[in-house]
């Protein structure tokens, strides 16, 4: 099944130099050099590369996990 574009969902997306005409969307690149920078900048004062992995990894999780709740107590539902 092919995917359809829509011209605003193509507006957030940018194109990957390896895979041409394959649209990533902008905040998951934006996650990856984020997570890039962030274990580089580690390694580079001293933390070991599987230390500063492993803690990026658990923050992660502990993010995405405090997204998810906070989105489930600020969304109002009504059992009606």
């Amino acid at each position: 099944m092919e995917q359809q574009y829509t011209p605003a969902a193509h507006a957030a997306c940018v194109e990957v130099r390896t895979a041409p005409g394959i649209p990533v969307p902008v905040p998951a690149a934006v996650l990856v050099v984020v997570v890039l920078l962030l274990t580089t900048a580690l390694t580079a004062l001293g933390t070991p590369a599987r230390t500063a992995v492993a803690t990026l990894a658990a923050g992660g999780l502990l993010g995405i996990e405090l997204v998810r709740r906070l989105a489930e107590a600020l969304t109002v539902r009504r059992a009606r």
